[in-house]
């Protein structure tokens, strides 16, 4: 029997018990078995350069989406054909922010497939919102309005806790991934589409990068340090407002909620009108080359899981947010409170540049921006663009040097 492996980074139990029951499916439908190499997000990216550097290891592995142009330029990954791409319904099968993590600048080449896509939403209560005199959709996209119902929220006492936001500490890249829809919405960028110089520096990105920061300084001091579970258990719980969280967390909360109240009055929004929208991609490792059996069967694998009957069964067991758009709709209908959220995210979506050294330049500034944080909270009255610049403005000149400007 033909023996195979895949590296998949699941987070949590739930998704290494369903892919290992996919995997005995892809067993009996092709004879091919499938090891599973379990990672974690926290050490992945050492693991992937490891494989990447050593030239062995799984023969098909599953990434963050913004780790494929960096694995591409060091020539470990093998791309895709165009005969393959299309036998997995080619590019306007995927969501158009997610397919674009699947190539580089100036390449056409395709060298990942996108399996899941990843955003994050504001959850509110409609009912709090109202008694606090909020238009709904005065919460997403205009930063002035963002920041007027902020203040409302806290002033008028409709909750005991106005707003969260939970705190992702390194090597966790949320806090960029989540301050990207923000520095879209203000007009700015962290890098030039080809590579060459970063911009997260630039009067408008500080702007964006700004009003992100108050959103954090908004949420009230006994609050700061909690994480996803805490945050969304005291939405749960009634006692918040209003709270910002990812796309998984989301799904679970609507798939479980059974209180009438926060049931009816669920209200779930992208965080701008320009959303970050990032996921998860298969790819397939260079050194598969030479082994032809072994090369087939790592694309019939990537082909089985990323079809629409397994894309279904994922998100629907798993609750992650599918990258496969006639999935995503029938999983979001109309009716689903994340329908205008995932919608959104979709059509006005954006990813970053696929520039080869992506990888390195994310990771740092997702630290600096960790480190804002700490800053405003050891220094709640200096302004939040004082606090940006002081750190973003020195890592942008190195980064500059770095790439020879």
């Amino acid at each position: 029997m033909l023996e195979i492996e895949l590296s998949s980074i699941p987070d949590a139990e739930v998704d290494a018990r369903i892919l290992t029951e996919m995997l005995e499916d892809f067993r009996v439908k092709t004879g091919t078995k499938v090891h599973l190499r379990k990672m974690t997000w926290g050490s992945a990216w050492p693991d992937l350069m490891t494989i990447a550097s050593h030239g062995k290891g799984p023969d098909v592995s599953h990434i963050g989406g913004t780790w494929v142009s960096s694995l591409a330029m060091m020539n470990a990954l093998r791309p895709f054909k165009s005969a393959e791409v299309e036998a997995m319904g080619g590019s306007q099968a995927f969501m158009a922010p997610t397919w674009e993590s699947t190539r580089q600048f100036n390449d056409p080449r395709v060298w990942a497939v996108p399996w899941t896509s990843y955003i994050y939403s504001i959850c509110y209560r409609k009912d709090l919102l109202a008694r606090a005199g909020i238009k709904e959709t005065a919460i997403m996209g205009e930063f002035q309005a963002m920041a007027d119902a902020l203040q409302k929220l806290q002033k008028t006492n409709v909750a005991e806790i106005p707003w969260l936001n939970p705190y992702i500490p390194a090597p966790y890249t949320d806090l960029l991934h989540i301050a990207a829809s923000w520095v879209w919405s203000a007009g700015g960028d962290f890098i030039l589409p080809d590579g060459s110089q970063v911009v997260f520096d630039s009067p408008q990105a500080i702007s964006g990068l700004s009003h992100w920061l108050e959103t954090y300084k908004a949420v009230p001091e006994a609050y700061k340090q909690l994480g996803w579970p805490e945050c969304v258990e005291l939405f749960r719980q009634g006692r918040a407002a209003a709270v910002l969280t990812d796309i998984r967390a989301a799904n679970n909360f609507i798939s479980r909620e059974s209180n009438p109240l926060i049931r009816d009055n669920l209200g779930m929004i992208p965080i701008t009108n320009v959303p970050w929208t990032g996921g998860g991609n298969f790819v397939v490792w260079q050194h598969v080359l030479g082994y032809p059996e072994r090369e087939r069967a790592s694309i019939e694998l990537v082909k089985f899981l990323t079809n629409r009957e397994n894309g279904l069964r994922w998100a629907r067991e798993v609750g992650s947010m599918p990258a496969r758009l006639d999935v995503l709709q029938e999983i979001y209908p109309p009716q689903n409170p994340l329908h205008s959220a995932t919608m959104q995210s979709a059509s006005h979506g954006r990813a970053y540049h696929t520039v080869p050294l992506w990888r390195r330049i994310e990771y740092q500034i997702a630290q600096e921006l960790g480190a804002c944080i700490q800053d405003a909270n050891a220094r709640p009255t200096e302004s939040s663009e004082t606090i940006l610049r002081a750190r973003m403005e020195p890592l942008a000149r190195r980064l500059n040097l770095a790439l020879g400007n």
